[in-house]
């Protein structure tokens, strides 16, 4: 067996796709590893971009949500109400244009925030004639140390070596780059900062110190999606916006030089250490912004004080225990011949070229895409160090589509929270990979949430509780997007709360605080102080949400189910597209999930007679069932109409299989299976991730090779439309680049080796290789988590189980499933049990 822990190249990345992503949850950068110089001669000058992010950098303010337009109560109710009685009466296209009325403006974006380009070289002492003579490239190498979550740059110029070493330093929160050379007079080096954002001033080198130089920036007020058209805002009124900082200093053995553009400049330097920092007005997510660029600079230029004050050496030992805490929290391993090569990206069209697909080609890319994906996640979403000037206000922002990487003023899809399914999907991945420490900050997202959703069930819906639709921000924006112009199968959907409160949910399910060092307090107080208010608020928006049909269930209409519509007929005798009828299924299962998830709350906490618990109590057996529909499909919604784009991307009327843990009858399963088929395989690369863990669910592991034959495929081939892969660093396509895929094949692949979501009589179930892919017959896994917070460690070979073991940190019984087997487990806490595999059946028997 090997380790899959490193990305490698031959050569710069000479796009944002090839660079290499390093990150500390708040400060990212896109390393492209020193492009040779247009002009420059062979083993010349090269220049070095770090493309640097802020996770706090987005536009507008919590003023966002306050602006044009407004509805009355009465306005709001009456669109809802003309809605909802055009659906009574079929005329569903009609329904579809009356929605579009209830549409604000957008969510904000999130921000490329500068970039840092360090040129090197050697001094010319032999001429520039002589170096463009020389006969063979210079040797070049550029790597991802995943494990240590450090990116190295090596190549070879006039026979010395050159290389340059980054990280990203947790705490304090600062990017370290070290540069040196074996060359006996030492490099030519030069630091320039830049900044899309509106740069306010530029700082130079101080008269005494260590020399620096920095930007201070505003950001803009309001940023539009790409697709909305409209210019870029910046506002005079600071209240409107963010402000920022970016500083850079260094520390050397060379001599200091005259530099342009307020940068730096040094001659003959072995060896150098460049530390950047960068720092916003930002306060807290939903919180109004305090402070000045000024002030914003101060504070970096005080980080890196500290961070010099540290040094090089020990600010690195000090990252990658922090790193390994995480990342070694879990492993997967795989047996597979050691692949010898010099640039990932080729090996990943190497292995597309297999005629069975590129894991049976190389097995190795699978466990490695599952390492990557769990670096990502910890890359872009930590818990803010706990030395912030900020306190506990910031306690870090959650990945966004792109995790914490962009580099467009205005990026796909605003670069946003898209609460539909891709914010959550970032986490799937967390609690049952040891990263739950990740989802703090996705924790403290759904808290500020509620404030924002709480004005908006009002405004819109006149009802308690809270609700968020399909877009949000770092202002935890609520309201329903589109400016009047979009289709309502996206941008009308209230019940993006009712999802998020799942991952409180499954971070008790999966054990909150039974772990040492998980940054979550015991489980009786996360149960207590952030469960419960979330739930509840979720539940009273559903109970007031709902309407009492004929029959005398409860529903949802106007309803739509992210983000598919349906073959309508028109006025005219002919059909159109609608996306609204009444209680889709995504939307009842969801109401059901909150109302059983508040009923449990309740017992644990001994709130059985709060009147929410009671409404929703009374409420629960009047929900309409899952059933299948056409060709045997689960319906989409309640009257199963036909579906407009049998294909398409979302698969949303499943979320009672994955994530939600509804027990499925076999004629359920069927349904489940049928829709999927239906649906069929070929999407967008988060769609494929999706599809993988439903299929895992149904324990049906060679339609998951099927689908990892797809994501797998190299992104150098154009294949148009909506057809997911990876690029050349990895990062997942929709297309184009979405974090979502990456983190979500993480779940995805413990999904097949593990699964924890059901349970007999009250004694949860644990299954072992459920859906194992055949490609992948040989490997181990190392501490994956099953609820209730039980570590498994796996071997398997020939596809057959040969070694399992199991530890709980407290004294409980579970099943154990396997081969059609049930077992009964007893743990006693902290003792590992060795499972005695004899007894169970092979994989593949009757489960």
């Amino acid at each position: 067996m090997r380790t899959e822990n490193t990305l490698v190249y031959h050569a710069p990345a000479t796009d944002w796709l090839e660079a290499l992503p390093l990150g500390n949850g708040r400060l990212g950068a896109m390393v492209f590893g020193g492009r040779m110089l247009p002009g420059t001669p062979a083993g010349g000058a090269r220049e070095h971009r770090f493309q640097l992010n802020d996770g706090s950098a987005w536009s507008g303010s919590p003023h966002s949500q306050d602006l044009d337009p407004h509805f009355s109560r009465e306005q709001a109710s009456g669109i809802l109400a003309e809605g909802r009685r055009l659906i009574r009466e079929g005329d569903y296209a009609a329904a579809h244009e009356t929605l579009k009325e209830l549409q604000h403006r957008h969510s904000q974006s999130y921000l490329p925030f500068a970039d840092l380009f360090l040129t090197i070289a050697l001094p010319d002492l032999q001429g520039g004639a002589d170096r463009a003579a020389q006969a063979d490239p210079p040797a070049y190498s550029r790597s991802l140390d995943l494990a240590r979550a450090v990116n190295s740059t090596a190549y070879v110029v006039d026979g010395h070596t050159v290389s340059v070493e980054a990280f990203a330093s947790h705490d304090p929160s600062v990017l370290v780059i070290s540069v040196g050379t074996d060359a006996p007079h030492g490099l030519d080096l030069t630091l320039r900062l830049d900044s899309q954002l509106r740069v306010l001033r530029r700082t130079g080198p101080p008269a005494s110190g260590p020399a620096s130089a920095g930007l201070e920036l505003k950001l803009p007020s309001d940023v539009p999606p790409a697709h909305d058209g409209g210019a870029v805002e910046y506002s005079d009124d600071d209240s409107l916006s963010l402000q920022g900082a970016v500083t850079v200093a260094w520390e050397h053995n060379g001599t200091e030089a005259p530099a342009d553009d307020g940068g730096l400049a040094a001659t003959g330097a072995r060896r150098a250490v460049v530390y950047v920092t960068t720092e916003t007005t930002f306060c807290g997510l939903g919180r109004q912004p305090e402070g000045s660029a000024a002030e914003a600079a101060e504070t970096a230029r005080e980080t890196l004080a500290a961070a010099m004050a540290a040094g090089q050496a020990v600010l690195l030992a000090r990252h990658e225990d922090s790193h390994a805490e995480l990342y070694d929290a879990c492993s997967i391993t795989v047996t597979a011949p050691a692949w010898q090569g010099s640039s990932t990206a080729h090996r990943l069209v190497a292995a597309n070229e297999h005629p069975h697909g590129p894991l049976a080609a190389d097995p190795g890319l699978a466990a490695l895409l599952f390492n990557y994906g769990r670096y990502l996640l910890i890359s872009s979403s930590r818990t803010r160090a706990p030395g912030s000037r900020k306190g506990t206000a910031w306690r870090g922002t959650p990945a966004n589509l792109q995790g914490i990487w962009n580099d467009e003023l205005r990026a796909p899809w605003s670069s946003n929270y898209t609460t539909n399914i891709n914010l959550q999907m970032n986490y799937w991945g967390a609690e049952p990979t040891g990263l739950a420490a990740c989802a703090g900050p996705l924790f403290a997202l759904i808290e500020a949430m509620q404030e924002t959703g709480a004005a908006t069930a009002r405004e819109y819906y006149g009802a308690r509780g809270w609700a968020v639709h399909h877009n949000s921000d770092i202002w935890g924006y609520s309201k329903p997007v589109g400016h009047g112009a979009h289709s309502p199968e996206w941008s009308f959907w209230p019940m993006a709360g009712l999802w998020l409160v799942r991952h409180l949910w499954e971070h008790l399910r999966f054990g909150a605080g039974d772990s040492p060092g998980n940054g979550t307090g015991t489980p009786a107080g996360f149960a207590r102080d952030t469960a419960w208010p979330a739930v509840r608020g979720a539940a009273e928006f559903a109970l007031d949400l709902l309407v009492e049909f004929p029959d005398g269930t409860l529903g949802t209409s106007p309803s739509t189910s992210p983000e598919n519509s349906f073959t309508a007929p028109l006025r005219d005798g002919g059909t159109g597209r609608a996306a609204a009828a009444e209680s889709s299924t995504m939307d009842v299962a969801l109401i059901r999930d909150v109302f059983l998830m508040l009923g449990s709350l309740a017992g644990e906490l001994g709130r059985e007679t709060d009147p929410v618990v009671t409404e929703a109590r009374a409420a629960l057996p009047r929900l309409p069932e899952p059933t299948p529909g056409r060709g045997g499909r689960l319906r989409e919604w309640l009257a199963d109409p036909e579906e407009w784009e049998p294909g398409h991307r979302h698969v949303s009327h499943l979320y009672l299989a994955f994530p939600g843990d509804a027990p499925l009858t076999p004629a359920l399963e069927t349904a489940v299976g049928a829709s999927l088929d239906g649906r069929g395989d070929e999407s967008t690369g988060w769609s494929l991730t999706w599809k993988i863990l439903l299929r895992a669910r149904l324990r049906q592991p060679h339609k998951v090779s099927d689908l990892l034959r797809l994501y797998f495929r190299d992104m150098a081939t154009d294949r148009g439309g909506q057809s997911g892969g990876l690029y050349p660093n990895l990062f997942g396509a929709h297309p184009p680049f979405q974090i979502d895929g990456n983190l979500g094949f993480v779940a995805g692949f413990a999904e097949c080796l593990v699964q924890s979501h059901r349970s007999a009589g009250g004694v949860p179930e644990i299954e072992l290789l459920p859906a194992l892919p055949p490609e992948l017959p040989d490997g181990a896994a190392h501490r994956l988590r099953a609820r209730p917070g039980v570590e498994v460690d796996l071997v398997w070979k020939d596809g057959q189980l040969t070694g399992a073991t199991l530890t709980s940190p407290t004294a409980r019984t579970v099943l154990i499933r396997h081969g059609g087997t049930v077992q009964e487990l007893h743990m006693e806490p902290l003792q590992a049990t060795v499972l005695n595999l004899a007894s169970f059946g092979p994989v593949g028997a009757s489960a």
